[in-house]
């Protein structure tokens, strides 16, 4: 423990959640999926976001001729599952709006 920390763990990791809580909340502002509510979306957009931010660089490195084909398979099974992801989102809320108009409807 240091000196100076006198924080407790749970305001260690309050303040952590807050970090994380902000960051979701401007990764869904960036792509315009703030008004997204469901827990279930709001993860997948995470995964997706995790699953594509590396696949920069390495798109760097093919460019720049350091990137093998195992490389470039990487990152394309990287896309593949951020389309399957999507696909999912997609599937979720057509479900959704499916109830919401059949409600209406009776």
């Amino acid at each position: 423990m240091g000196l100076f920390n006198n924080e407790s763990k749970e305001e260690k990791a309050a303040k952590k959640q807050a970090k994380i809580d902000q960051k979701n909340m401007e990764l869904l502002r960036k792509f315009g999926l703030e008004e997204l509510q469901n827990p279930v979306d709001i993860a997948s957009v995470k995964n997706i976001f995790n699953e594509l931010s590396g696949t920069g660089l390495m798109e760097l490195g093919v460019a720049l001729g350091g990137g093998s084909d195992r490389d470039i398979q990487k990152n394309q099974m990287y896309y593949q599952r951020a389309l399957i992801e999507q696909n999912f989102i997609i599937i979720r809320q057509l479900d959704r709006i499916t109830k919401l108009l059949s409600d209406k409807t009776e």
